[in-house]
């Protein structure tokens, strides 16, 4: 009877890490391809700012139990990661605009791509926040801000455009920073907020991100990012 019992916890423990190694956020398929729409809208005459773009995994190479994976985004950006013991670190980035990078260029962007991981801090950088008014119009700051994660659901059903995820997750962050425009203002104070839900063996499905100041010239941002179509 006791190795009846034994036999039956050691399949369940079985059938439970199998499931536990199909979990995963973050997929590295080759030649994998994510299409997406993005609208950006301002609070500055109410305006809103459309487009879409695709990403490819386009190079993958395993070494050492170490996947590196490189994805090419439509607008000729290229970035390029290393999955190390679930942990997804972003080696490179290779940007097709003239706008640089002041946040780190290599560093963990998920620290579980799993996210047995509950917490976590990254840094990350302004990209949505622009001037509108004059002498200020088009000027882009690009401060540092470092970001608190969390997760904040699990195991939940998404739905989004007509589209039903199953298994997803949503992860939360918030930040604060500042920036000088302008000498004889002083400096621009940012709340940042970004909430994102991945679904297992999709990625990422929903991104939305607002960057909020108290500045007219500049007033308050949000990115609203859906997955139109995932394919390989």
């Amino acid at each position: 009877m006791y190795l009846k019992y034994k036999f039956i916890i050691i399949i369940i423990f079985l059938i439970h890490g199998c499931k536990q190694e199909k979990t995963n956020y973050f997929p590295s398929d080759l030649n994998a391809k994510w299409l997406y729409s993005i609208s950006i809208h301002s609070s500055y005459k109410n305006e809103k700012f459309l487009k879409r773009i695709m990403i490819t995994n386009v190079k993958k190479n395993k070494k050492d139990g170490k996947i590196e994976l490189s994805k090419l985004y439509s607008d000729g950006s290229y970035y390029t990661y290393e999955i190390d013991n679930n942990k997804v670190f972003r080696k490179s980035v290779v940007l097709a605009f003239n706008e640089g990078i002041v946040e780190p260029v290599q560093k963990v962007v998920y620290p579980d791509k799993n996210f047995k991981v509950k917490e976590w801090e990254t840094q990350e950088q302004l990209f949505l926040v622009k001037g509108f008014q004059p002498p200020l119009r088009n000027f882009k700051p690009q401060s540092k801000i470092t970001m608190n994660y969390k997760v904040s659901r699990r195991n939940f059903k998404f739905r989004s455009k007509n589209k039903s995820f199953n298994d997803c997750i949503e992860i939360e962050g918030e930040g604060k920073t500042t920036f000088i425009a302008d000498t004889r203002s002083g400096p621009i104070g940012v709340d940042v907020v970004n909430t994102e839900v991945l679904c297992n063996n999709v990625g990422l499905v929903y991104q939305n991100r607002s960057e909020l100041t108290n500045a007219s010239a500049f007033g308050n941002m949000e990115l609203k990012k859906y997955l139109i179509k995932k394919g390989d």
